[in-house]
């Protein structure tokens, strides 16, 4: 979350584009190849206007290159530390993932996710509803702090650091047990916090080394569907979604 610094609305504006800026950054310097603009999009969240914005910026100052392969770093950067040994990035396709969201929506005609964790944020890759689905009261939402959500919740439970309070902090005792009662059933099941009766459920998505790197979210009114009916979903479109990410390879 962003928080007002002095100066008023400007500064708030700049400590965004910063941080965008920062999450771009971040991507390259984890990538072992050049990434494409679709590439980035994907993997910060970021609208793809934003994301060729800023590249544009990025290139001009030399904090950023671009190749036919696709974006690096730029020479003005010192050279980074290598990503750490098995970390798995969300890099599946759309082809790939969206077909089975569109096919959980068809099924339940409720909000239905795909989410990924960037730091102590959820961040909402792709959303799918229609005029009958359940009201969140987020749906508007790009990114949210992760212990808010279901599809955050899961992302921490499999996290390997996890930071609810801040970077650096530890868990408290009752979300660290929570959280270890997710590894265990490998779902999420929390009632959405701005409009009561609306209940999210999530499922991990596994990568192609075998590590969670996504969350398949359902969010509908109980009445309407039922919280084991929605675990059974959200469950099955997350197996297939992993399905597709080690077909790739």
């Amino acid at each position: 979350m962003v928080r007002e610094l002095p100066g008023g609305t400007g500064a708030v504006e700049a400590t965004g584009v910063v941080r965008r800026v920062g999450v771009i950054v971040a991507e390259l310097a984890q990538a072992r190849m050049p990434m494409s603009l679709a590439e980035l999009t994907c993997r910060t969240g970021l609208p793809k206007t934003t994301v060729h914005r800023l590249l544009a910026a990025l290139c001009g100052t030399g904090l950023v290159r671009r190749d036919d392969a696709g974006y690096v770093l730029g020479t003005a950067v010192p050279p980074l530390r290598a990503p750490a040994p098995g970390r798995d990035p969300f890099a599946l396709p759309r082809r790939c993932f969206l077909p089975h969201l569109v096919e959980l929506y068809e099924q339940t005609h409720q909000l239905v996710s795909l989410c990924i964790l960037v730091g102590d944020e959820v961040v909402f890759l792709e959303r799918i509803y229609g005029p009958g689905r359940a009201d969140d009261g987020l749906v508007d939402a790009d990114r949210l702090p992760a212990g808010h959500t279901a599809a955050g919740r899961v992302l921490l439970a499999f996290s390997r650091t996890v930071r609810p309070d801040g970077a650096g902090a530890a868990p408290h005792a009752g979300l660290e047990r929570c959280l270890a009662d997710i590894r265990r059933r490998r779902v999420a099941v929390l009632a959405a916090a701005f409009h009561p009766g609306v209940i999210c459920a999530a499922a991990p998505v596994v990568g192609r080394t075998g590590r969670v790197v996504a969350a398949v979210e359902i969010a509908a009114g109980a009445a309407a569907l039922g919280v084991t009916a929605m675990i059974a979903q959200v469950h099955r479109t997350a197996r297939t979604i992993s399905a597709a990410a080690r077909r790739l390879g």
